[in-house]
């Protein structure tokens, strides 16, 4: 057996010889040729211009993704059950599942049948007709099992549950005064919470409003089926009750008050379903296209391209977050070439336009602001942040744990390198680094110190737990529910396909059930929920045997890990009294953002 010799800790820029500094400078200087900024494919985000060969994915990651692509192909035989496209589709899982045996010899082969299924572009043949039943939706579910939201959605209490634990649970606001454009009256608020009151409940802090203004105006889309419908709701909740239990009171369809704008409320019947089912189809279009791809995907885009850049390997902060960037420009550059195309899969899905999602998409980055979204800062900014007001948050609890074992993971590593201040500033590549992330003609991310320039260690430190947080926490909360919450089409439609109801009576099932996609466009969310949402390569804090030759590293990794696991099991207890939220348990953390 081959003994590995130590190896030397990573030096800083300055710590290198002559020669060696050379040769660093050179070696930027070649990948700065071959990772190259594009201001057009996303106009105008930073994105990168050409994907190397180098960072296309591994076999390793073929075989995760092909075991879902080879589930999603026996679903669809399975629905086309007695056909020829049956057996095409039988003999095409049988394929891919005899290459992904072979092994890496047959990665040319399975990248082609896996990029495929990556175009989203939705079983042909599949009934582009309206659901008669429920039922017709749960039936889409074959060789994977239908997700237990489809059994109380329409319930309030899971349409609450869907603020603080789904997919895009960062779009409640504490109220501190009632808003204009929504004249909820105590009235109303009663019927939710009969032993409350809307005066009380404003006074202590208990109303919080879900607010959809993003997408007031949207251009509506009509690809494929014909006219699509996207709102931008507004609605409103309380804490109340002994358990301090989260209720949904009101919701009005529109940003404007009007006649034909009316506010639903719980006692509203199918008008009630509808109304939610608005907001579940705003909240889904705000997910997909800014709080996943452009907060999580394409904002972190810009750091790896300036990383690649501008740091060489052996640099410590390279070494620290090349983990945490393995496939994301792979997934992102499948994710611009053909999910958001035109006549992609979210032109097909969204109820805006292409040119709508993509516009929120863009929304989404350029409103991210580093240093004022630090996670701890935006629960406080949106005054959700008071654990004995507001007790039961899932997606809060659990990130911050993250959050801090994170924060102090990085403060322990970069402290090693980095002991005082004017070691930050004499670093060439790293500040290097931070110019081309804020610069226009870089990496455009806003809300860095001092406009890029980092002097300080702790807010090094709070940039570079953002990070990672994001590469690898924020993203697992916003991509995993697609299964769990969003392949279900009823529970989360991402179009809607009747206007919103003018009066608060008179809906029926048969009207709940028309405002839903179509059943080919419900197999496709299914099946794009089901990929993207079951797929982890990789776990948070398992860096490898090797990453780090610094022997330095050692404790505060173990230490880092330690916690990841403490992590796992106060998650565990914290299930056994709420509505469980698995989705950020340590196993399901992929390090980085690769699907």
């Amino acid at each position: 057996m081959t003994a590995f010799l130590p190896q030397p800790a990573p030096c800083l820029p300055q710590q290198a010889p002559m020669l060696g500094r050379l040769l660093r400078k050179v070696r930027i200087l070649w990948d700065q040729r071959k990772y190259k900024y594009d201001y057009s494919h996303v106009s105008p985000l930073a994105v990168l211009k050409h994907l190397p060969i180098t960072d296309q994915f591994g076999f390793e990651w073929m075989k995760i993704v092909g075991k879902r692509v080879i589930d999603a192909l026996e679903n669809r035989a399975e629905l086309e059950l007695g056909t020829h496209t049956a057996q095409k589709h039988v003999e095409k899982h049988k394929l891919i599942r005899e290459l992904l045996n072979i092994g890496e010899a047959s990665i040319i082969t399975v990248t082609h049948h896996i990029s495929e299924a990556l175009h989203f572009d939705g079983r042909f043949g599949a009934p582009a007709t309206s659901a008669k039943s429920l039922q017709e939706y749960a039936d889409l579910f074959r060789a994977f099992g239908l997700p237990p939201i489809a059994k109380d959605f329409t319930d309030d209490r899971a349409f609450a549950a869907m603020r603080i634990a789904g997919p895009n649970p960062v779009m409640l606001k504490r109220l501190k005064t009632l808003d204009e454009r929504m004249k909820v009256t105590n009235e109303m608020f009663r019927i939710a919470a009969p032993k409350d009151s809307l005066n009380a409940a404003l006074a202590e802090g208990r109303l919080y409003l879900a607010d959809y203004a993003l997408l007031d105006g949207a251009e509506l889309g009509t690809y494929p089926n014909g006219q699509k419908y996207l709102y931008a709701p507004l609605a409103l909740f309380v804490i109340t009750g002994a358990k301090k239990e989260l209720l949904p009171v009101a919701i009005q369809c529109k940003q404007k008050p009007a006649a034909d704008n009316p506010i639903f409320t719980p006692n509203d019947g199918y008008n009630w379903l509808i109304a939610k089912t608005i907001v579940e189809t705003a909240d889904g279009n705000i997910h997909e296209a800014s709080t996943h791809l452009g907060r999580t995907h394409l904002t972190m885009e810009a750091f790896v391209i300036s990383s690649y850049r501008q740091f060489h390997d052996s640099h410590p902060l390279a070494l620290l977050l090349w983990p945490h960037f393995e496939g994301t420009l792979a997934i992102n550059s499948a994710a611009w070439k053909h999910l958001i195309a035109d006549k992609g899969g979210v032109d097909k899905l969204m109820g805006g336009t292409i040119n709508t999602s993509r516009q929120v998409t863009v929304n989404g980055v350029q409103s991210t602001r580093v240093m004022n979204d630090l996670l701890p800062l935006t629960f406080a900014q949106r005054g959700v942040d008071d654990r004995e007001a507001f007790p039961n948050y899932p997606y809060r609890d659990d990130a911050l744990l993250y959050w801090d074992a994170i924060h102090e993971w990085v403060s322990a590593y970069l402290r090693l390198y980095y002991p005082n201040d004017a070691e930050i500033q004499r670093d060439t590549e790293l500040q290097a680094w931070t110019r081309e992330l804020a610069a226009d003609n870089g990496g455009r991310i806003k809300g860095l110190p001092n406009d890029g320039a980092i002097q300080r260690i702790e807010e090094f430190i709070e940039v570079v737990t953002f990070v990672i947080y994001t590469c690898s926490v924020q993203h697992a909360a916003v991509n995993f529910p697609q299964y769990d919450c969003m392949s279900y089409t009823p529970n989360m439609p991402l179009a809607g396909y009747r206007p919103a109801p003018t009066m608060k009576t008179g809906a029926t099932e048969a009207d709940f059930l028309a405002m839903l996609p179509t059943l080919d466009m419900a197999e496709l969310q299914m099946d794009l929920g089901y990929l993207l949402g079951t797929v982890h390569y990789t776990e948070l804090g398992q860096y490898g045997r090797h990453q780090f030759h610094d022997q330095r590293v050692a404790a505060p990794l173990q230490q880092f890990q330690k916690r990841l696991a403490n992590i796992g099991q106060k998650i565990n207890e914290r299930n056994l009294t709420r509505r469980p939220y698995e989705t950020l348990t340590p196993s399901g953390i992929p390090q980085s953002i690769n699907i």
